[in-house]
């Protein structure tokens, strides 16, 4: 069992890592769930506190995943309509793999602005730019997050 506790671990925190920057896994909660597994076969590796850390930190991750395209839509200036387009171009992008969540968010910003708030193309432009730059932004936050989340579970593990 201490084998399969290690493993599911070390399994876990990768794949986390790499599902801050991949579509359809969730990077902290696949981080979370490999310490909460390690923590349920091994109860004495691991302490309380750092699984309410881990928690917090991912509760931060989602947040930070969900709010990315908005925010930076908002940022440059975007209606609703822009915002409304990218978390529609967020979603939709998701079936089209990485590239599609980088494009998504700028296609749908930038056509919520034009065709539902009316606005020029320079305008709708610069709201889509917006979106994309959140995500960017978003992307290496929830990498960060989830980076301190492993260094975490690693600096617990040895102490």
């Amino acid at each position: 069992m201490e084998i399969l506790a290690w493993v599911l671990l070390v399994v876990l925190a990768v794949t986390g890592l790499l599902g801050t920057v991949l579509p359809f896994l969730p990077g902290a909660v696949i981080i979370l769930a490999g310490a909460v597994l390690h923590q349920i076969i091994l109860p004495e590796s691991l302490s309380l506190w750092l699984i309410v850390v881990l928690i917090i930190l991912t509760v931060i991750e989602r947040v930070v995943d969900f709010l990315g395209s908005v925010v930076g839509a908002k940022w440059l200036g975007a209606t609703r309509w822009g915002i409304i387009g990218a978390v529609v171009g967020t979603i939709v992008g998701i079936f089209f793999g990485l590239i599609g969540l980088i494009v998504g968010p700028i296609l749908g910003a930038f056509a919520g602005e034009v065709i539902f708030a009316r606005r020029n193309i320079g305008l709708s432009a610069k709201a889509g730019v917006g979106a994309g730059l959140g995500v960017g932004i978003a992307t290496l936050a929830k990498f960060a997050v989830a980076l301190l989340m492993v260094v975490l579970i690693a600096f617990d593990l040895l102490t």
